[in-house]
């Protein structure tokens, strides 16, 4: 355990996360939840329905052959499933959020099936991003080329009772046969209005930079109001000029909006900010 860190009880994931969440909703912060429901007991579960939030986010990633194998044990699907089953007898919201990968792509029609069967509010979909795990593994992580096959699935799944949103690290792409352009990333918020804070009390701008050049700082020494206004922090994003701009993004008609896309992806992707490497506009002509 890192050094000025609270021991608030081994064994038990983040204790202390209801009375966090409850404290920030107080203060007029909208705080939700994002699980996997696996190992879910009944005190955990008690802990989500007495907070304060509003909605559970599940993480599903696919059918259950799929998700259990991203997951990487064979009983995720149904602890997720019986989850959600106990959730629904609640008030709470349930949305999800599948992270898209080589494996799971071709489960997104039959995977609506699941979660509209279970009362589902809001589907997000978003590329695995290639790091941790994902990082130089060409089964997993999509590229380009995987693009087209989201759109042509997004676009074939009913919206009327579910609304399904695909996540910024997609980028622009095609709506509709009629080929117009649905602006669908309006550029990367992190240091602008988005922030992380882990559980060492490293601040960063997303949660999703994970690399030590995009700590900006760290609430054991200062507060997140020092660091937050601290003008030499979060410059990658705060500082950002078209000029900055790289590749196909350079020359792209909506770069000025878009800022060339996800950071986090794009770095670990091939270490360049300012330049997707999946942008669903840059793969048009494939739909």
């Amino acid at each position: 355990m890192p050094r000025g860190v609270p021991d608030w009880g081994r064994g038990n994931p983040f204790p202390g996360w209801d009375t966090i969440a409850d404290r920030l909703i107080d203060g007029g912060v909208t705080a939700n939840i994002i699980t996997n429901g696996y190992n879910v007991t009944e005190e955990r579960l008690e802990r989500i329905i007495r907070s304060k939030i509003g909605t559970v986010c599940v993480s599903v990633d696919g059918t259950e052959g799929s998700h259990n194998a991203i997951r990487g044990k064979r009983d995720c699907f149904s602890q997720l499933k019986d989850f959600i089953a106990k959730l629904n007898k609640t008030e709470k919201c349930i949305t999800a959020v599948t992270t898209l990968t080589r494996q799971n792509i071709d489960d997104l029609e039959a995977l609506y099936g699941f979660l509209a069967e279970n009362n589902i509010k809001v589907w997000q979909l978003q590329i695995c991003s290639p790091f941790g795990n994902a990082r130089d593994n060409a089964k997993i992580t999509p590229v380009k080329s995987d693009i087209p096959k989201i759109i042509r699935a997004y676009h074939r799944l009913p919206k009327e009772q579910m609304a399904i949103h695909l996540a910024d690290n997609i980028g622009y792409y095609i709506e509709g046969d009629e080929g117009r352009i649905w602006q669908g990333f309006t550029g990367c918020g992190a240091g602008i209005c988005v922030i992380g804070i882990d559980s060492t009390g490293d601040v960063r701008g997303c949660e999703s930079l994970k690399d030590d050049r995009f700590i900006e700082g760290n609430l054991m020494t200062q507060t997140l109001r020092e660091i937050w206004q601290e003008t030499a922090c979060f410059s990658y994003n705060r500082g950002f000029t078209t000029s900055m701009l790289t590749g196909g993004c350079a020359t792209c008609e909506h770069g000025g909006v878009c800022a060339g896309g996800c950071r986090s992806h794009n770095f670990f992707a091939h270490r360049k900010l300012y330049e997707s490497t999946i942008c669903a506009r840059s793969a048009k002509t494939a739909l």
